[in-house]
């Protein structure tokens, strides 16, 4: 599923980039909009949801200029809002999972790059933001750290407390974006970004972060990079090359690097950045 899934959303959205949009009124984009969203909750979703939207309104009758022309305003709104995420992600997380990445489409395995982070730390807290089905707080719960979770999906939460279970741990999950999440202060030793679509590139979210932090805290994160050339509305939150290294400049850096490689979600292929930063 990454693999085809990745060609899929890179062409559906290219596409949308280079078509454009007619001017609309906001009223008019607020509508379609929330037609989008009501159809996004019964439908049954097998690839990327625009282009079975596409579908959709191919067999309402509408053009083809019509139909590049609602894409290309969803493909827009897509990446400025987030109230369709816990819709699209709930779908995704009931799916019977097969633990082939490139049949679901992510990893059940625990991120190299946070057992490495961890490798001589005293077990303290752990964040792990976008818990998703818990890969990375399962395996920390089992080295001994005492981890919440966060997410904006509950279909997430109900599989990494499932996955949880199995391991033998225990993890605490929490309802909740990233805007309404209580990172509160001087409370994390560790906090795990995994693929997650955090605004890391709003300097307060990172300071939001270092705040949350204890002294020696760090934070790990692993995410997609911009390619450069071309137009990528920024779906995934993705960074440019550098900035988070500028974003993160307060802390001191263990460990970065931006290499291709394969992402969660992202397919091969990927340009992404890999970070630990420790609070000073």
């Amino acid at each position: 599923m990454r693999h085809s899934r990745t060609l899929v959303v890179v062409l559906i959205i290219v596409l949308a980039s280079l078509t454009g949009l007619t001017a609309q009124s906001g009223h008019d984009q607020e509508a379609s909009w929330n037609a989008f969203l009501a159809w996004l909750k019964t439908a049954s979703i097998e690839r990327f949801p625009l282009l079975e939207y596409g579908d959709k309104l191919r067999q309402e009758g509408k053009g083809e200029a019509e139909i590049r022309q609602q894409v290309a305003l969803l493909t827009r709104l897509i990446g400025e809002r987030s109230d369709w995420i816990g819709i699209h992600y709930d779908k995704v997380y009931t799916r019977p999972v097969t633990g082939d990445p490139e049949t679901d489409g992510f990893n059940s395995y625990p991120s190299a790059l946070v057992a490495d982070s961890i490798k001589g730390l005293k077990p303290g807290s752990a964040l792990d933001a976008g818990i998703g089905q818990g890969r990375n707080a399962v395996f920390l719960a089992e080295q001994g750290w005492t981890v919440t979770g966060f997410d904006v999906s509950q279909e997430a939460l109900a599989a990494s407390q499932a996955n949880a279970r199995k391991a033998g741990v225990r993890v605490t999950t929490v309802n909740a974006s990233y805007e309404a999440f209580d990172f509160g202060a001087n409370r994390w030793d560790l906090i795990v970004l995994a693929f997650a679509w955090a605004p890391l590139d709003d300097p307060a979210f990172v300071e939001r972060l270092r705040a949350s932090l204890r002294p020696a805290g760090r934070v790990v994160v692993e995410h997609f990079i911009q390619a450069a050339g071309g137009p990528q509305p920024n779906v995934v939150r993705k960074l440019a090359p550098n900035q988070l290294r500028r974003l993160f400049e307060g802390f001191e850096m263990a460990f970065y690097e931006e290499a291709e490689g394969v992402g969660d979600w992202g397919g091969p292929g990927s340009q992404l950045v890999r970070m630990v930063a420790v609070k000073r």
